[in-house]
């Protein structure tokens, strides 16, 4: 029975570390301009109401007053091989909604709203797979940030722009693997699973310096926030092991919860007019992982806690501070029609073949995009699409007992957006 628990262990404790990989998975879709040129200028572009959510100051640039809803479907494909050639894969897709409305009390003075999905993370995997059947068991993990975003922005005069953000989080997460017994030949006798929710509050402020009305350049600081979670951990044994009362007592409903820290992050966009008809656009982004050394976690599940002679479930990271920079292009074909383009380089915080999990095979990776806006009287339709190409990943010699794999991944995006001004 200690061998069984030691797989038992070591599965919901690949649970609870993975909900931080999840709150690490930081999101930038909740433009769809700004998904034509790879979310460079950010911000400070001007051409939809999302600086609500990049940097308040850039609502300023909005004349009017109006809403925007809009989604961008993400599909997930990534192709994982074992050292002995097993082989697996992931093929879904994820939708990311977002929406805005700003009010304009005068020509100084701004106040909007917006609710989008900051971090988020989605990676499942067949329930017989040779990930899904190693020690871990990995099958399925998702989680979810909301932002409830309100904000205000004061135009102080024709050059400088202020904006700030109060910021409320829901987060809600569920992880599952596979459980098994080295009693029985390393059987799957039934799965873990964890399900978390939490609130928390952050704020994000920011700054524009316009140079003319071709020209300007923005700066923007979102704060870090504690994400206080609870939840229960569920494990359930299939049935046909239920005969055995050893194991079936094993089966049961434990208090969990974790308190993973969603890092800080500065935005530095520019948007300068080269030409009637073209601007460029760029953004640099750094996120500072570097707080995400070691991932607090807990659970009431006190045989687990002996099996793995622990007092908690802290498990260590060793992720990076990471950088994201992106350029952009717009051209104003006529009053109605601009097209976009963008390229971007997306760094990934977790750069250890040790520490990178099957979870979150994450790796750095390449945007390549375009666009396009029709706008009419009153009303403007946004489109973007986006493809990811990410470096080729690795996970190997976890401290966990993750599946050592090779992974081949890629990503499209699929972005369509409404405006309307007042």
């Amino acid at each position: 029975m200690n061998n069984f628990y030691k797989f038992a262990a070591v599965s919901a404790f690949a649970l609870i570390c993975a909900d931080a990989h999840a709150a690490g998975y930081q999101l930038n879709e909740y433009s769809v301009t700004g998904l034509g040129r790879s979310f460079a200028g950010v911000g400070v572009a001007g051409d939809d109401y999302s600086a609500i959510a990049y940097n308040p100051a850039g609502m300023t640039l909005m004349k009017r007053s109006g809403v925007q809803v809009g989604t961008t479907i993400t599909q997930v494909r990534s192709k994982a091989q074992g050292d002995k050639g097993e082989k697996t894969d992931m093929d879904f897709l994820i939708p990311l909604p977002s929406a805005f409305g700003q009010y304009n009390v005068n020509d100084k003075l701004f106040l909007g709203a917006g609710v989008y999905v900051p971090f988020g993370l989605a990676t499942r995997y067949k329930h017989d797979s040779f990930i899904a059947q190693g020690k871990t068991g990995v099958r399925k993990s998702e989680l979810e940030v909301i932002d409830f975003n309100f904000s205000g922005a004061y135009k102080l005069n024709n050059n400088w722009s202020f904006g700030a953000s109060a910021i409320f989080r829901r987060i809600t997460g569920s992880l599952t693997s596979n459980l098994h017994s080295a009693e029985l030949g390393g059987a799957k006798i039934g799965y873990s699973d964890f399900r978390v929710k939490g609130y928390t509050g952050t704020f994000n402020i920011g700054a524009m310096y316009e140079f003319n009305e071709n020209a300007r350049v923005g700066l923007s600081y979102r704060h870090k926030s504690i994400q206080k979670t609870s939840g229960k951990h569920y494990v359930r044994i299939d049935s046909p092991y239920n005969a055995n009362p050893m194991i079936a007592a094993l089966g049961g409903k434990y208090h969990s919860g974790a308190d993973p820290e969603l890092p800080a992050s500065i935005i530095l966009s520019g948007y300068f007019k080269t030409a009637e008809k073209w601007a460029t656009t760029a953004t640099v982004k750094y996120t500072l992982w570097h707080r995400f050394g070691v991932f607090p976690g807990k659970t009431t599940d006190k045989a687990l806690l002996a099996a793995t002679h622990k007092k908690n479930l802290d498990v260590e990271y060793r992720w990076k501070d990471a950088w994201n920079i992106a350029l952009g292009e717009d051209y104003y074909l006529n009053d109605n029609w601009t097209l976009r383009a963008g390229v971007a380089y997306d760094q990934s915080p977790s750069r250890s073949n040790t520490y990178r999990t099957n979870r979150i095979p994450d790796t750095d990776r390449v945007w390549v995009s375009f666009g396009a806006s029709y706008q009419k009287d009153n009303y403007q339709i946004d489109f973007g699409y986006a493809h990811l190409f990410f470096a080729h990943g690795r996970t190997r010699n976890s401290p966990e007992g993750d599946v050592d794999a090779k992974y081949r991944s890629y990503s499209n995006m699929l972005g369509m957006n409404f405006q309307y001004k007042f």
